[in-house]
């Protein structure tokens, strides 16, 4: 639908903490294999988002879908201002016949954000949410993936590019043709204030509240200092996903 462009007591110790450790191990892995986000979880649903948020960021449904064929034409498009303040994601459905699209808008905001104490590898707190869902036309959906495509969608080389939750950026990753296409734009690194696409997806969303405005281009913080940040800091609220092809990692 878009275009691509030592002694025995020491030695049994050690022994019991490597088995210790093994079992650590086979728990947390059993952990992460329960957090893959599918269509059937309700994002809607803070503990369901927390278990499942990098997963549901990935899109990890939608190229599920995608590789069976059933996800032709549909785009999630992630908006993270300040994770702890604000995340919105735009989500983009056909109707059969590809006349008429399901523009689903969630906001997602902070509720009682003192309160949250969360792992780097599983980071959400407790986000309460506003959903709307608008009917839109195929000439609104190619307004919103010609925007898209303007600013490198389908055609970008990110390769490397982390995204900082303590920071603005957006994320869009869609399905064309049984093919997954990720584009991911971050403060520091592109103007946000100056893309299009924003804004179209604003106008065609019943949504009222306004988008968070991210920094302007000259003040916003750069990628070294992102990194500077986090080796400095030790506060494991916060996180990043790296763009590594056409997935966050």
């Amino acid at each position: 639908m878009f275009k691509k462009n030592a002694s025995v007591h020491t030695n049994s110790g050690v022994r019991r903490r490597n088995l210790i450790g093994s079992a650590v191990v086979a728990l947390v892995a059993t952990s992460v294999a329960g957090c893959t986000f599918t269509q059937t979880n309700d994002v809607r649903n803070p503990l369901t988002r927390k278990a499942s948020w990098f997963s549901y960021l990935n899109a990890d449904d939608l190229r599920q879908a995608c590789s069976a064929g059933d996800a032709e034409g549909r785009i999630r498009i992630t908006y993270n201002a300040v994770y702890y303040d604000e995340v919105r994601v735009f989500e983009l459905t056909s109707h059969a016949g590809f006349e008429e699209f399901d523009l689903t808008t969630r906001v997602f905001g902070p509720l009682q954000v003192k309160d949250i104490n969360v792992e780097v590898r599983a980071p959400l707190g407790a986000f309460g949410g506003e959903e709307a869902v608008d009917v839109i036309d195929r000439a609104s959906y190619l307004a919103i993936t010609d925007a898209l495509q303007a600013e490198g969608f389908g055609a970008q080389k990110r390769d490397g590019l982390r995204l900082y939750s303590d920071d603005y950026y957006w994320v869009a990753i869609g399905c064309s043709s049984g093919n997954v296409t990720l584009a991911a734009w971050m403060s520091g690194v592109d103007d946000l204030r100056a893309l299009d696409f924003p804004g179209v997806l604003a106008s065609l969303s019943s949504v009222e509240s306004e988008l968070p405005v991210p920094p302007a281009a000259e003040n916003a913080r750069s990628q070294g200092a992102a990194q500077l940040h986090y080796s400095q800091n030790s506060d494991s609220r916060d996180f990043y996903r790296t763009v590594r092809g056409n997935m966050l990692r």
